[in-house]
């Protein structure tokens, strides 16, 4: 991009000028390095941002009825996910500069990629072990998988932006990073349909819709996913060149020489002014992006109690929308300017992020399908019929032993329950009740209108006891104590109740928003930071980068923690408004052209040409 840019029209035409003209074999090279970014999507859209956090948050509250309490800090499921996602991001955070720096004096950049990209395809895989550890270790197991298979895909992600300057002319990087993106959220995509389906058929038929063994089958195709599309990078995207390469004897030497230029980084950012104000608005209107998009899934089991299906119809929703937006965003940026598209997409985050906190269950009235336990007469054995919720099954909504439940357990289970063990694990001697004689269900329904200490709702239909309902008082559809919950209240009185517009519509909405701008966000900011440095350095840029990235990664998750734990889960999402807005009103304090100069004399001084 050159100091005084072209009217806007010229700009487009000069950047398809350049693409159209690119060599075969570099255009073979940019499109290996777009395939990566499909391949691990896989991880990115499926694993990390749908299955896991509703499946660590759901593990995490069954084993511990709701949350675990320390005084007067409350550890709920979506609270247990942001500690564990921002311990996955603290390695990367970490490392990344000393990589980078080192990565800049070897050919090697190849090389760090694979043994990241091993590393989190393996322990993609392991996860699906999992779903088939019984009790808290199942959970437990599942972090840890969590934790490491982060490291691989973060940590390759810092090294594989890396490439991106060394592919295409610098004139172009807006478009190379919007297509980069816009594959990612194709491949994404394509995979996340084939588990949806899968998981909402069972198998086809074959077995129960989202059994242990089809989330096996989620986790185990999207490492294979991950690894086959990633293969073309390492066979036909070349190892950037470096003019003079350092040789180490040791890999103390090399460490030793990361540290030092990780310090001359840091002091030399310092002079990079333009690149500095950036830094700091990306690190945090980044820390609000990532907390949504990170956080989104493990909210709305937590805090909405979605169908778990719904994760998924929301990240389709994004991709979907992502897609063409993502490329539309990059001919904008062509057109009015990267720092401009980049800041009209932060501003629509900010709405996004205001929304969500508003976002809230109708109320259950007489809609008798959204109770958890609905009791349904029939007249031939004139029995109540127990039916639950997303059809999860009482031992899929309930702890055993968790400290949570077990009031609920005292009140309710002699009515649910023909024969329970002892023990802290669901096992085939616990037998549930599938239906209950009129007399039992009139005791049943006189107990849960007496106890409503707890989380789960009860509802009757048909027969004597036909619109006897049931609601306790934590259940999602009780908003109050919270200093923000007048917000969600008034929009559900005045917007979706109204409109008879759910919590999953209300997802939908959010999906689309969030489509809207999340690519064009990513792409415009990797391309803005592109421009901002010196050509000669990137890998050691690009690691300070994924530094900054990675500590907003730590940074956003545990504040929230620190919010959902104290304060509630709605306060978490005001605390990533307020980051968002912060950053976003840094932003507009970098002079792009300003940045683009400085960068283009320390290559000079370096006798660098790109």
């Amino acid at each position: 991009m050159p100091t005084e840019r072209e009217s806007d029209l010229e700009h487009y035409q000069l950047v398809r000028k350049i693409v159209d003209e690119m060599d075969p074999e570099s255009k073979k090279a940019l499109n290996s390095w777009y395939w990566y970014d499909w391949a691990n999507q896989a991880f990115a859209l499926t694993v990390i941002t749908v299955v896991v956090p509703a499946l660590l948050s759901n593990m995490f509250e069954l084993a511990t009825g709701g949350g675990a309490e320390y005084g007067s800090v409350k550890i709920t499921g979506d609270t247990f996910y942001a500690v564990i996602l921002a311990s996955s991001s603290i390695f990367v955070a970490i490392i990344s500069p000393f990589l980078g720096a080192i990565a800049d004096r070897m050919p090697i950049k190849k090389k760090i990629l694979w043994i990241y990209t091993l590393v989190g395809v393996a322990f993609t895989a392991l996860m699906g072990v999992a779903p088939h550890i019984e009790g808290d270790s199942s959970y437990k197991f599942l972090a840890v998988c969590l934790v490491i298979g982060n490291i691989g895909f973060a940590g390759g992600n810092v090294i594989y932006y890396a490439f991106m300057p060394y592919l295409a002319d610098r004139r172009v990087m807006d478009h190379v990073s919007s297509w980069g993106f816009a594959y990612g959220y194709a491949g994404g995509s394509l995979i996340m349909v084939v588990h949806l389906i899968v998981g909402e058929t069972g198998f086809f038929g074959m077995t129960t819709r989202w059994s242990p063994w089809i989330l096996t089958f989620v986790f185990v195709t999207s490492a294979l996913w991950w690894l086959g599309f990633g293969l073309p990078l390492f066979r036909n995207t070349p190892e950037p060149q470096i003019p003079k390469p350092t040789q180490y004897h040791s890999m103390s030497e090399a460490a030793a020489d990361g540290i030092r230029e990780v310090r001359k980084t840091f002091g030399e950012v310092r002079k990079f002014k333009v690149l500095a104000i950036f830094l700091a608005s990306y690190l945090l209107f980044y820390d609000g992006i990532n907390t949504i998009n990170s956080m989104a899934t493990a909210f709305g089991d937590s805090v909405l109690r979605l169908n778990p299906a719904m994760n998924f119809v929301l990240l389709l929703t994004v991709e979907i929308t992502a897609i063409p937006m993502t490329v539309f965003g990059g001919k904008l940026a062509d057109r009015y300017g990267t720092k401009r598209v980049l800041g009209w997409a932060l501003g629509v985050y900010s709405v996004v992020a205001l929304l969500a906190v508003g976002f809230a269950p109708l109320e259950l009235a007489d809609d008798h399908e959204r109770y958890d336990f609905q009791y349904d007469y029939d007249e031939e054995i004139g029995e109540y019929e127990l039916t639950t919720l997303y059809d999860k099954g009482v031992k899929g909504w309930i702890s055993k032993s968790g400290e949570g439940d077990e009031g609920f357990r005292d009140a309710f289970f002699a009515y649910m329950f023909n024969s329970f063990s002892e023990g802290g694990r669901w096992s085939e001697d616990d037998v549930v009740k599938q239906s209950i004689p009129i007399e039992e269900a009139t005791s049943l329904s006189e107990a849960m209108i007496g106890m409503t200490d707890h989380r789960f709702s009860f509802s009757f239909e048909g027969g004597d006891l036909d619109g006897i309902s049931s609601v306790g008082q934590e259940h999602p559809t009780i908003i109050e104590g919270g200093l923000v919950d007048w917000w969600p209240n008034l929009l559900r009185d005045n917007v979706w109740q109204p409109l008879d517009f759910g919590v999953s519509l209300q997802w939908i909405l959010l999906g689309m928003m969030v489509g809207i701008v999340m690519g064009t966000a990513g792409a415009q900011a990797r391309s803005m930071f592109t421009m901002l440095i010196p050509a000669s350095r990137t890998t050691e840029f690009f690691g300070f980068f994924g530094f900054i990235g990675k500590a907003a990664a730590v940074f956003g998750p545990i504040v929230y923690a620190i919010f959902a734990a104290t304060m509630g889960s709605r306060m978490a999402i005001v605390s990533v408004v307020v980051v968002i807005l912060l950053g976003w009103s840094l932003f507009f304090l970098v002079d792009l052209e300003e940045g683009v100069e400085v960068a283009r004399q320390a290559d000079l001084e370096a006798g660098h040409v790109l």
